[in-house]
């Protein structure tokens, strides 16, 4: 039996992020947190901003990074960067949902929807994927270019 080598796809490295998030973005918080956060998770750009939890900033940066730097087309990267916003206030509607025990899911977008946090938080959310996955997509442009000046020495 021959062994090939596994090659993850654009679809893969989408969901390595999201598994990422999950773990590693959402268990930071948690773990930083407990169940002192209460209904705060909603607003992301509180807890992201915070200087004692701004590991969790760093963090996410980073896995938009990774995933926008692996994508071989750097605009399929940025799309699913943006594609990412959209998991991760679902998820913190999720994680309201477990944190306060109101099994209200109703109740979790209305509250996020109707206050200015809301939107401070998708805008935050926005501008701190669209920035890691623009320095991403400069960063892999400019290694392909060392690359190639490379296997011309």
């Amino acid at each position: 039996m021959k062994f090939k080598k596994i090659e993850f796809g654009r679809q893969a490295n989408f969901f390595l992020a999201l598994t990422l998030i999950h773990f590693l973005f959402f268990g930071y918080i948690s773990n930083r947190y407990e169940k002192s956060i209460g209904g705060d998770i909603l607003y992301l750009h509180k807890i992201m901003f915070n200087p004692n939890s701004f590991v969790s900033f760093i963090i996410l940066l980073v896995i938009v990074f990774i995933m926008v730097f692996r994508e071989d087309f750097f605009e399929y990267g940025i799309r699913n960067s943006i594609w990412l916003v959209l998991f991760i206030i679902l998820e913190t509607w999720l994680w309201y949902l477990f944190i306060t025990y109101k099994l209200d899911l109703f109740n979790a977008v209305a509250t996020f929807f109707l206050s200015l946090d809301g939107y401070i938080t998708i805008f935050s959310l926005f501008a701190t994927v669209l920035f890691s996955a623009i320095l991403a997509a400069m960063a892999k442009e400019k290694y392909k270019i060392y690359k190639e000046k490379m296997k011309k020495d």
